[in-house]
């Protein structure tokens, strides 16, 4: 029994957290005192058979999950659409995520739970997650500027998304994947209970792939939010596959592509920036994509896609650029051209609840713990 004391103290508080529940709320539910259920998530007692049973029944998983080593039998994956769920993976779909990756995401998950729960801040996201859209093309650039007029941004530039994105609630962790999940470029949960999010980028990616990644995770999560409360995927009706000859047939992932771009790269500022600079369709060089391309944060590629799609350039300048960055895609093992001019804060609500954390005296264990968790993960700041 003592061997398992660590891991089951760990998964209670694991699963106390995510159900926002005190020491005090879980005591009175499982009927001992608060000290004693301390002790026990501490990993310095051993639950009673009665108190393991009233866990489980309180809250609500069994026994296994309890005594559970391998974080695969902790609630993080799950593709449960009751709204009872405490974690929904959202992106790739749970039965696809990689052992490593999940356990990685446990852990930042649970101490993310913590630093909150030490400093005692608000957990739930300042942003409406589930809002309604029609299912086309056209339907996700209008749900993407619905989104930026809540963000407060209607169409104009941002130069950091990572802090905007924090200052709404929501969760940004950037760190470096492991082994089994190398190809994998973000992942994504869904916190109902807080009505908020995780979004977890590779390091291993360039600013504008991870900006594009998050986005395409935040519009992942509203079409996803959407679907469960229809309680139908919304891209099954013929009638909505496509609107015309030049766009594929529209599925989930290619409507959170389209989300990400136009969310990216609202229509209107994109016209207001090239208008004001007096671009003919034909007036393109590469230098200027490059350095227009730069204010928006995106790809060379997304960008030139995205200009063509509104008829701001010529094709045949277009399939001119578009060869050369493919070349230089090639070349360079799809480095970005002209590096990148973004100045991004990686992991700040991370890092400025730690440090808020450490100025609290009850806590340096699970400080000490969770410092452990930012070097093994590579967790950048």
């Amino acid at each position: 029994m003592k061997s398992y004391i660590p891991n089951i103290g760990k998964n209670i508080r694991f699963l106390r957290r995510a159900r926002n529940w005190t020491l005090i709320d879980l005591a009175r539910k499982i009927g001992i005192r608060e000290g004693p259920l301390g002790r026990i998530e501490l990993g310095k007692n051993a639950p009673s058979a009665q108190v393991i049973y009233n866990l489980s029944k309180a809250l609500n998983v069994s026994a296994e999950v309890l005594f559970a080593a391998d974080v695969q039998q902790i609630e993080l994956k799950t593709n449960d659409t009751d709204s009872s769920s405490n974690f929904i993976a959202i992106h790739p779909e749970p039965d696809k995520i990689p052992k490593q990756l999940l356990s990685a995401t446990h852990d930042i998950v649970a101490g993310f739970h913590a630093l909150e729960d030490i400093c005692n801040v608000h957990k739930q996201a300042y942003l409406p997650l589930s809002v309604p859209f029609k299912p086309d093309y056209q339907g996700m650039e209008n749900l993407a500027s619905s989104i930026r007029k809540y963000f407060g941004i209607y169409d104009g530039v941002v130069f950091d998304y990572f802090e905007l994105f924090e200052n709404f609630g929501l969760r940004v962790i950037i760190f470096q994947f492991p082994r089994d999940a190398r190809d994998i470029d973000s992942f994504s949960i869904y916190e109902p209970i807080y009505n908020n999010a995780f979004f977890l980028l590779n390091s291993k990616n360039n600013p504008e792939r991870q900006l594009f990644s998050l986005s395409f995770e935040l519009g992942a999560l509203l079409i996803s939010n959407q679907s469960r409360l229809q309680k139908t995927d919304l891209f099954e009706n013929p009638d909505n596959k496509t609107e015309s000859k030049n766009l594929r047939p529209i599925n989930a992932g290619r409507a959170a592509g389209r989300f990400a771009a136009t969310f990216l790269m609202p229509e209107t500022a994109v016209r207001t920036t090239i208008s004001q600079l007096g671009i003919a369709t034909d007036g393109w060089s590469w230098e200027l994509l490059l350095r227009i391309k730069h204010r928006f944060g995106v790809s060379a590629q997304s960008f030139l896609y995205r200009i063509h799609e509104l008829d701001l350039i010529s094709g045949e300048m277009k399939d001119r650029l578009d060869d050369r960055i493919k070349e230089f895609y090639e070349s360079t093992g799809f480095q970005e051209p002209d590096s990148t001019r973004r100045c991004l804060t990686p992991n700040g609500r991370f890092f400025d609840l730690l440090l808020t954390a450490e100025n609290i005296e009850d806590a340096k264990e699970e400080i000490t713990e969770i410092k452990q968790l930012e070097k093994r993960l590579k967790i950048c700041g």
